[in-house]
């Protein structure tokens, strides 16, 4: 009876919905169109894209792709009652990355525009992808659940404001990189709210670890000297690697990093692995000098976040209540304008 009765629980279980797991616990899902869009190939494939693209080579290591930021931002908005449109948007919002993420926006000459080749792109490749057709199956247009929607202001926010996609990669970035535990990632998880348009924390304390891990990935991971030498090294080599034949156009929109990355550390191709070697360790062949020296002064996108924190009844910016958030913040932003003064090295 007991084997009968388990059989059944499984049974209803399955016919009802499925269980997935994500950073911040798991979701108990029912809708199909949602069940078919986690499981298509299309998203499967982020499991294969490293959240940091080529610093997970070469100075940033954490084991966060874009399927787990992907379902952490889904996460978040359902349980903040997004309507299903945005809790879609959400989860579809990073499908269009190409390998090593936006490495692509060098590759396709994006990487000193405001938009991300990925965006310019997000329509057609839900197209060429399978997403529309699984989208158009469950009564879905491509235009309903573009993550740039207006509509959608759970999902997107100007910066430094904090919006889900945010919330996410700022939550999941600062637990790996060991600025806060999981035990608070989970308590920010649980207390952020989305009240009057805006997302809200009661939880000062955690909130100024979440502003300094991402001043620490503006200048350190995503604007780093380093990180601008290495984007541009890896796209040379994968625009080599399409010249004489070795990577294709279809392995950058639909293949994974570590296919393209193996690709072209087995080339014996002179200029890639010269572009290889230089990405292995990359100290030597670029420093920061003054700006008399420099060989250019990379201006680097300032990511730091400023989020509401309830103060006395009232949300008001975390920067106007602590000082040394303010100061830190605003040293890094202006930095960020100024640029590093960098010099390549042969």
């Amino acid at each position: 009876m007991k084997t009968i009765l388990t059989f059944c629980c499984l049974f209803f279980s399955l016919l009802h919905g499925k269980t997935y797991t994500t950073f911040f616990g798991d979701l108990e899902i029912e809708e199909q169109v949602l069940i078919d869009l986690i499981e298509c190939p299309a998203m499967q494939r982020l499991k294969g894209i490293h959240q940091y693209g080529v610093a997970y080579y070469t100075t940033h290591q954490e084991e966060y792709n874009r399927f787990d930021h992907s379902m952490g931002v889904f996460a978040i908005l359902r349980k903040n009652n997004a309507s299903l449109e945005e809790q879609i948007s959400g989860l579809l919002h990073d499908i269009s990355h190409t390998v090593f993420s936006h490495v692509g926006d060098w590759v396709f000459g994006k990487e000193c525009q405001e938009e991300d080749y990925q965006n310019t792109i997000h329509k057609l490749y839900f197209c060429h992808s399978g997403v529309e057709k699984i989208l158009l199956a469950h009564g879905y247009t491509v235009n309903a659940v573009q993550p740039k929607s207006p509509e959608f202001i759970m999902l997107e926010q100007p910066l430094p404001d904090l919006c889900a996609d945010r919330i996410d990669y700022n939550i999941q970035g600062a637990y790996y990189r060991g600025f806060i535990t999981k035990d608070e990632a989970l308590e920010l998880y649980s207390d952020f709210r989305f009240e009057n348009g805006k997302w809200i924390s009661s939880r000062a304390d955690l909130l100024s670890k979440l502003v300094y891990f991402s001043i620490f990935m503006s200048q350190d991971c995503w604007g780093s000297a380093t990180n601008y030498a290495c984007s541009r090294w890896l796209a040379d080599a994968i625009l080599r690697g399409i010249d004489i034949g070795l990577v294709s156009w279809s392995d950058i929109h639909f293949g994974v990093d570590d296919d393209v990355w193996q690709k072209l550390a087995g080339s014996n191709d002179p200029h890639i692995t010269r572009w290889m070697q230089m990405l292995a360790n990359p100290g030597p062949f670029h420093r920061l000098v003054s700006p008399y020296e420099a060989t250019l002064m990379v201006k680097f996108r300032y990511r730091g976040i400023d989020p509401l924190v309830l103060y006395d009844n009232a949300p008001v910016r975390l920067s106007s209540i602590d000082s040394e958030v303010a100061h830190a913040f605003t040293t890094v932003k202006e930095k960020a304008a100024i640029g590093w003064p960098l010099q390549f090295v042969r």
